[in-house]
């Protein structure tokens, strides 16, 4: 048998594990999150530290890569992050051969090509096309410009510029109108799905044509090809499937190449104003959603007025109920007010602004930083306070909010006042995240007895239907499983990142715990508990079978393996006989469960 970091060389985990994965289960080797694996019986298992410890099991079988995870992202057999960490830190020696993900420094995404070849490049062509002769070098340019159209508008868009003429935007808005029309790529008018991406290919081009006008000094012929490309954008929300969120991200460049050109090249600020509301009221697309506040620097005070003053009959239409869609024309017309008022810099026009209606929480914290922003501090934590009275009930909703108040509060000397704040949130809404907040503002506070006696004491005193489970781990999978209280599923979790395995048992019998909770403990008992281990296992593979979902029985087969392992071990094999007995009998309709559990010999 070939040994383990063979069978997971460096190639076959970024082949199982795919880009993105690979990208993450590599950042969590690099972050040191692997505890030491422990090999049994030819099977490897590894501790990998994430949000819980979640346990990886890497084996060979018939001289395949075999694996499995606690993790919920493993559930259906994924080859997951917690398995690629493990994976690489037994690869045998071939890490070279693992392209780096996307973005991440100092490797190159080319194997055998680093930055240094990639330079040493770029020297020799800059200094090959600096030698050329004039003539050979118009040869070239001329050539390429006949079949390539964005070169040929750039150089015509540069030769403009230097002899001051304007574009033709008439003609650039045909370009435009046949970039996004359907028609080239759908003969019924619509694009689908499929059809998608080459239709996008296309905008992408013209956008970055329009990039190029703007960069060759034609800023305002730039941004009113971008304001009607916005608009075709909108236009084309009904004949294109956008499930991959193509027009979200026109509308966002053609928003940004607009704010650029404007502000290379200013327009006229009262007709920047006018159009600037057009574009917000009449779109759909979020890419100029509160503009004013975006375009302050362009508009100045005379834009800004005249902003306010094209908004004002489209306020005053809402406030009266006129329209056809209230609710969203509403919205949009109060988000252009708001933007405006954020544009002024003066949290006094602000608060005015959001009398509309009751402020959020989001709006609160709004408020408060338009204040920090003039130096109004004390102003500030009032408002921010008066946020997390007003949403405190809603404490993950305020978690931004309750952020900026501790920041203000420490700059103030009250470092005390900050830590309660996170001491509150954990009281108010106790969870994993919300301890390790408070880890991570003090760690020498003895966070873990603290908030382990509140979480006891709670559930202590909580009437038996909101207890949790108080029982065995039998009945935690599945449809009937009884609700888990946060503060439980809060306990058991913080003492498993804690790593007190044997306490987070104890509360999890006890009190209840969520399904992965049991996985990861069930993974953590098997060597000196095993038979906690198969009570968890058992109902975890009956609960798969019971869901009547033929893709997922080779789950629910890999756990009764285990299962048998470990009875086994354990000196109990009928207590897997049992459940084999149970799932032959009670199953025995379900032909590819059976046969999978042939394929097992049993």
């Amino acid at each position: 048998m070939k040994p383990l970091g063979e069978v997971f060389d460096a190639a076959t985990v970024a082949s199982l594990a795919g880009r993105r994965v690979l990208g993450r289960g590599t950042a969590y080797l690099g972050d040191g999150r692997v505890e030491p694996a422990e090999v049994r019986g030819g099977r490897l298992e590894a501790t990998v530290r994430g949000t819980v410890p979640y346990v990886v099991e890497l084996w060979v079988d018939g001289g395949r890569p075999q694996w499995s995870c606690t993790c919920p992202a493993a559930e259906d057999g994924s080859f997951c992050k917690h398995a690629v960490a493990v994976g690489l830190s037994i690869a045998a020696g071939d890490e070279s051969s693992v392209h780096a993900p996307t973005g991440q420094k100092g490797r190159s995404l080319n194997p055998g090509v680093g930055e240094g070849s990639v330079s040493g490049a770029a020297d020799e062509l800059a200094a090959f096309v600096g030698g050329l002769h004039p003539e050979r070098l118009v040869e070239i340019v001329l050539d390429r410009a006949a079949s390539d159209w964005q070169l040929r508008e750039l150089l015509l868009a540069e030769s403009q510029a230097a002899r001051g003429a304007g574009v033709d935007l008439a003609a650039w808005r045909r370009r435009i109108d046949r970039a996004f029309a359907p028609n080239a790529y759908s003969r019924g008018g619509f694009v689908t799905y499929h059809e998608a991406p080459g239709w996008a290919a296309g905008i992408d081009e013209v956008i970055d044509a329009i990039g190029d006008l703007c960069d060759a000094g034609h800023h305002d012929a730039a941004a009113r090809l971008a304001e009607h490309a916005h608009r075709c954008a909108d236009n084309s929300i009904e004949h294109v499937d956008d499930s991959d969120g193509w027009l979200t991200g026109f509308s966002g460049r053609l928003s940004e190449l607009h704010l650029r050109a404007c502000l290379a090249g200013p327009p006229d600020p009262t007709d920047l104003a006018a159009r600037l509301v057009e574009l917000e009221l009449g779109s759909e697309l979020s890419g100029f959603y509160r503009c004013a506040a975006a375009y302050a620097e362009v508009l100045g005070s005379e834009g800004l007025a005249a902003f306010r003053e094209r908004l004002e009959p489209h306020l005053e239409r809402v406030a009266g109920g006129a329209g056809d869609d209230d609710f969203f024309d509403g919205f949009a017309v109060r988000n252009a007010m708001l933007g405006w008022a954020l544009g002024t810099g003066d949290p006094d026009v602000l608060i005015e602004a959001h009398s509309f209606r009751q402020p959020h929480s989001d709006d609160l914290l709004e408020i408060a930083r338009a204040f920090d922003r003039v130096g109004r501090v004390e102003e500030a934590i009032d408002w921010a306070r008066r946020g997390l009275a007003d949403w405190g009930d809603r404490p993950r909703q305020v978690a931004a909010l309750r952020e900026f108040l501790a920041d203000k509060l420490r700059a103030s000397g009250e470092e005390h006042a900050a830590v309660d704040l996170f001491w509150q949130a954990f009281v108010s809404a106790p969870s994993l995240s919300a301890y390790r907040r408070l880890l991570g503002e003090d760690e020498g506070t003895g966070w873990l007895g603290r908030c382990g006696g509140h979480l006891l004491n709670s559930l202590a005193q909580a009437p038996e239907a909101e207890a949790g489970i108080r029982a065995a781990p039998e009945v935690m999978f599945g449809a009937l499983a009884p609700r888990v209280s946060e503060a439980a599923v809060a306990l058991v979790e913080i003492l498993l990142y804690e790593g007190r395995i044997g306490e987070a048992w104890k509360a999890a019998c006890e009190f209840g715990a969520r399904p992965e909770a049991w996985m990861t403990l069930a993974r953590a008992r098997e060597p000196d508990c095993p038979m906690d281990a198969v009570a968890v296992y058992e109902q975890a593979a009956l609960a798969i079978i019971a869901r009547k979902d033929a893709k997922q029985y080779q789950s629910a087969v890999d756990l009764m393996v285990r299962i048998c392992r470990l009875a086994e071990s354990a000196g109990k094999p009928e207590r897997f006989a049992a459940l084999l007995e149970r799932t032959r009998t009670e199953h025995r309709p379900k032909r590819k469960l059976q046969s999978l559990l042939d394929a097992q010999g049993w």
